[in-house]
């Protein structure tokens, strides 16, 4: 690699550390976070090879919104891993390395690869920099075989100059604590865990700017004609059973007839939820791997393997209204959470998968994972970007307002983002005492644990903004 390019990339790992410190890392982190994804795409920008897959800086910039537009902390840690993926996904598209176009599950486990090949190229800047001259590189070692010895014999005359002379060891006092203040140990911890950060973006960069050899591609896996009995035997025995379960959810959850058992109708709509929700996981699972061990082949039994899975979508789709429904009951008795809300969502785009599933059956022609990725990389956008917490708290305090009182303890415990519906609760004048205390309570905690005026422009942050102007 030339020298130019070289010095490039090492101000790019500069860059990134020193913005890691001081707009990501910073105490109470908000607007900040989006700067540095902005300033990322600049350097990216400039530097990589292959622009056209910086589209993918769209999804990593409005993850990181989320620490400007909510205060609620339930999407931080998984931010990070998400955004590590998509950068692992942006460079393998650079490099031509991720094979999306293939119907297999390699393009995933070259990304999960592809995320820790940067820590072997951590080391590589410090490299370079000792091969630009090696002179200044001898010397760099002398001097720190100097403080090396240098070290130790200053701390055991300074130990014995303090014991021997009062002043002196009051005076030496003085200045170790200043030293103290000056280079705390969150400091320290920033500045490491900044350079490490650094190191790493800079692993993605050099990969991206030097593309290895492509591999050989891997066959497709197809099915012989006693597997393909055997699976179709699995779809008939699976399917009858499901068949005689939707019958059961139209005739008695659906259409409401009398249950048997003394079983009350309430009991029965709210039991189940996560059953229904883990063998829908499981149907579509069973699907993918029907398709791809039928789809290379011809004859009676793909037909019928083909025929079986639509049934079975079929199947999968009355299990998730039925889960839907269910949860609806649920929720329309004791409200939402963020649980139930995420459900629902999920529930929502498991959906629409489903529907992507019946043309993949009929037509396997497309990489069916990766759009369910997608799909899933769209649900959790939404999901950063919209305030959960504001429609949990608007729905239970609409609930509170209906003399459905059951959830109102739950919503004082949620981020700032529910400030706004929590404030309608001291507004309005039919709220009991307990209520109002608890809600005066949590702006009082509020403003105790997020105050505005210590944040720093780094922490700006439009929820907290919002919560700190309500008067309680």
């Amino acid at each position: 690699m030339e020298k130019t390019m070289r010095n490039k990339l090492l101000l790019y790992a500069l860059i990134s550390a020193v913005g890691l410190v001081l707009l990501v890392m910073t105490d109470h982190a908000g607007i900040s976070v989006p700067l540095f994804f902005v300033l990322q795409f600049a350097c990216w920008y400039w530097l990589a090879p292959e622009k056209k897959a910086l589209w993918l800086f769209v999804p990593i910039f409005i993850i990181s919104l989320n620490s400007f537009i909510s205060a609620s902390p339930i999407w931080q840690g998984s931010n990070v891993l998400v955004i590590i993926a998509l950068y692992s996904v942006m460079v393998l598209v650079m490099i031509d390395r991720f094979p999306i176009k293939e119907d297999s599950l390699r393009f995933i486990f070259e990304t999960i690869v592809n995320v820790f090949k940067p820590i072997q190229y951590a080391l590589l800047p410090f490299k370079w920099w000792s091969e630009v001259d090696e002179d200044k590189t001898r010397m760099v070692k002398r001097v720190l075989k100097g403080i090396a010895v240098t070290v130790p014999c200053l701390f055991i005359l300074i130990v014995m100059l303090s014991s021997a002379d009062l002043v002196f060891l009051k005076g030496t006092a003085t200045f170790i604590n200043n030293l103290g203040n000056l280079l705390d140990s969150e400091m320290v911890f920033k500045a490491i865990f900044g350079a490490i950060g650094g190191l790493y973006l800079f692993g993605f960069m050099y990969i991206a700017c030097t593309p290895p050899q492509q591999e050989e591609q891997q066959p497709a896996a197809t099915a012989s004609s006693a597997d393909l009995a055997i699976l179709n035997a699995l779809l008939i025995s699976i399917l009858t059973v499901y068949t005689l379960f939707v019958f059961i959810q139209f005739r008695y959850l659906f259409a409401g007839a009398e249950l048997p058992y003394g079983l009350s109708y309430a009991e029965y709509a709210r039991r189940g939820f996560f059953e229904l929700l883990f063998l829908s996981g499981f149907n579509i699972m069973l699907i993918l791997i029907s398709v791809r061990l039928t789809r290379l082949r011809e004859g009676l039994g793909p037909k019928i393997a083909g025929y079986l899975c639509h049934y079975l979508c079929v199947v999968t789709i009355i299990l998730l209204t039925s889960s839907f429904y269910r949860l609806w009951l649920y929720s329309a008795d004791f409200g939402l959470t963020r649980l139930r809300l995420l459900v629902f969502g999920f529930l929502i785009f498991e959906a629409v998968g489903l529907l992507i599933t019946f043309l993949y059956i009929q037509k396997p022609k497309f990489n069916i994972v990766a759009v369910y990725l997608s799909i899933g990389l769209l649900y959790y956008l939404i999901l950063n970007i919209v305030p959960i917490d504001n429609l949990i708290a608007k729905n239970q305090v609409d609930r509170y307002f209906a003399d459905r009182k059951q959830g109102i303890e739950y919503i004082m415990t949620l981020s700032p983002d529910a400030a706004p519906q929590i404030s309608r609760l001291l507004d309005s004048g039919k709220v009991d005492d307990q209520t109002r205390q608890m809600a005066r309570t949590y702006f009082s905690d509020l403003n105790a644990r997020y105050s505005v005026g210590e944040r720093g422009w780094q922490g700006y942050n439009l929820s907290i903004e919002r919560a700190a102007r309500i008067r309680y």
